[in-house]
């Protein structure tokens, strides 16, 4: 009997070129188990991190990018979760501490596989940098170019993968939702 990847029973999108199957491993960030295309492991680094998580540790590094002492948008909407909530389990943040380019965690990212995504991260971080009054002005106020190509690679790999709001930290949710909207 073979181990189902969680993300194959969700229907999540892949990774791409990759085939969903058995899982292979469990993520180091949640535990659940993931198919090689749902999950990654970065061979500098050994340790499996599945979709789910792999975007979010993006977004969490992009955040702690962000210059100390700069305002971070911590007020959602009204009557709605804070959007960087700084309690993140203790994995992601020490992890995301660590993080300084893309490449930390996707080691293969200028690989030909990932192009597509490069094309989207290029996109949306010409966009992420671009003036607008919502909670994501961090970013394009004080926000450094690593910061938005940390988060505009998690946002792109949200969507590659249909990742579901309910499994996106805040500050990931909002940035894909202003994304997602920009682009409709």
């Amino acid at each position: 009997m073979s181990a189902g990847c969680y993300l194959c029973e969700l229907s999540f999108g892949f990774i791409p070129d990759k085939t969903p199957g058995d899982a292979v491993g469990a993520c180091k960030l949640c535990g659940v188990l993931a198919c090689l295309a749902h999950g990654y492991r970065n061979k500098s680094k050994p340790a499996y991190i599945c979709g789910v998580c792999l975007p979010n540790l993006l977004a969490v590094a992009a955040v702690k990018r962000l210059p100390t002492g700069d305002q971070l948008p911590h007020n959602g909407p009204p009557g709605g979760a804070p959007l960087f909530d700084p309690n993140v389990p203790p994995d992601f943040g020490a992890w995301a501490s660590n993080i300084n380019n893309v490449e930390d965690v996707i080691a293969d990212f200028s690989s030909d596989r990932w192009h597509s995504i490069r094309q989207d991260v290029d996109y949306l971080v010409g966009f992420l940098a671009r003036p607008r009054s919502t909670p994501l002005q961090s970013f394009t106020r004080a926000g450094s170019d690593q910061a938005r190509a940390l988060m505009a690679t998690a946002i792109a790999v949200a969507t590659l993968i249909r990742l579901p709001a309910h499994e996106m930290i805040p500050m990931l949710r909002e940035a894909t939702l202003v994304a997602e909207s920009r682009n409709a």
